[in-house]
């Protein structure tokens, strides 16, 4: 196939527009409906994974799990990164392209394949003048069937575009195996779980915030009843009553210390369950972990395990995938033939690390370049300071050799008399 023919423009449409547009519904989901959804996108033949992408919208609308999981997604897009040659060298003027928001939309949906299973993007928008990769589109997961390499019109067809298969295979890329359904089938138990219980403790705050209260009389009268019901029906807002004789009002002796333990203790430890099958430990994201900072250290160094194993597989995606594609469907990317990706570890200085290295470096000889410093710190260097300090004069050699030979130390004998 040719450089920088465009494969694609052979169809009117692009693939992904013959996706319908449908409107999303948040249903209920029960720890039943995951087993079901699990069994559904497991099937050895058609399988479905719509009620298992509904669930995966579901329980990610929890703040803590998002959260946890924006924590690995973040570092990842945060993280430098560089183009190199045989030699290892970095061009900047190349990683220029791919400093941009398709980029980082990419690394985005990498990653994200991580926890919601097999992804599929496409590369298709270029920008006319630069002929630059404009964005990257997300297939709709229901709209695929991985197994096939199709992206179909709705949920059940079983035809459609082959995004495998050439003409359209340098405009699709799929991460993740056919079968990946991700991180989110693990902690999907703990997730809804943790739904029950803030919203059983939203019915009993509900039904038990303002305790149930009763009145006890000893009057048989039709009336007085009546008047009796009315004036606990409005004691909400009035907070007093007229009662007579034997009439008393009693209120329920509910204990809010039992409910605390009963549901937040739940949601703590459901938190706690899912942030360990993401981050591989708590004690970096819990307000209220305790340890040394030896024993912190060593969590923190987990997550970090986890991050350069997100840096591994997005690595391998682009190099295996993505490198080779940018050059097919467009030429500004020829430049990429000899250059792979890779991250870039090198540790930032701060302004004050910078300086103190420059000092040293001064002090042991060495020239500076003065732009490049300026540029890192921000401070203006307009040239180099004159050193006035005066050198005393050196003095006269004939003048100092009779004044050393005065000072020469004088023998003293003693003498036996």
């Amino acid at each position: 196939m040719a450089q920088g023919a465009k494969v694609g423009r052979t169809y009117d449409t692009r693939p992904s527009n013959i996706i319908l547009p449908k409107s999303k519904t948040l249903s209920v989901q029960t720890i039943k409906k995951w087993k079901d959804a699990l069994t559904l996108a497991q099937l050895a033949e058609n399988a479905n994974r719509k009620p298992y992408i509904e669930l995966c919208d579901s329980i990610l609308l929890d703040s803590h799990l998002a959260s946890v999981i924006e924590s690995r997604v973040l570092k990842i897009k945060q993280s430098k990164f560089k183009l190199v040659d045989a030699s290892g060298k970095s061009n900047p003027e190349i990683n220029k392209l791919f400093e941009q928001p398709w980029f980082n939309s990419f690394i985005y949906h990498a990653i994200m394949a991580k926890f919601r299973g097999t992804t599929v993007v496409e590369l298709w928008d270029l920008n006319p003048e630069t002929m630059e990769l404009a964005n990257v589109n997300f297939i709709e997961q229901e709209n695929l069937i991985p197994d096939k390499g199709l992206i179909v019109k709705e949920n059940g067809d079983e035809k459609g575009y082959s995004y495998k298969e050439d003409p359209l295979k340098p405009y699709y890329i799929q991460i993740g195996k056919n079968k990946d359904l991700g991180i989110l089938k693990d902690v999907a138990p703990d997730a809804l779980t943790k739904k029950f219980a803030k919203a059983s403790w939203a019915e009993f705050v509900e039904k038990y915030g303002i305790p149930p209260r009763w009145v006890t009389t000893d009057s048989y009268s039709e009336s007085r009843e009546n008047e009796l019901a009315d004036m606990m029906a409005n004691m909400v807002s009035n907070h007093w009553a007229v009662l007579k004789g034997n009439e008393k009002i009693e209120v329920m002796n509910s204990s809010g210390a039992s409910s605390y333990e009963i549901f937040d203790k739940l949601i703590d430890r459901m938190n706690s369950e899912m942030t360990k099958r993401i981050l591989g430990q708590d004690g970096t994201t819990d307000a209220n972990a305790k340890g040394t900072y030896g024993s912190l250290k060593v969590m923190q160094d987990v997550s970090d395990d986890r991050h350069a194993a997100d840096k591994t597989d997005i690595k391998d995606v682009i190099n295996s995938e993505l490198l080779w594609r940018l050059q097919l469907i467009s030429p500004t990317y020829s430049v990429l033939k000899n250059y792979t990706f890779d991250w870039d570890d090198s540790k930032e200085m701060t302004a004050a690390e910078l300086v103190e290295m420059v000092g040293k470096l001064s002090t042991a000889g060495f020239e500076v370049d003065t732009k490049f410093i300026s540029d890192k710190t921000g401070i203006p260097i307009v040239g180099l300071k004159q050193d006035n300090t005066q050198v005393p004069p050196i003095p006269d050699s004939s003048a100092q050799k009779k004044k050393s030979q005065k000072l020469q130390p004088v023998a003293f004998y003693r003498t036996k008399l």
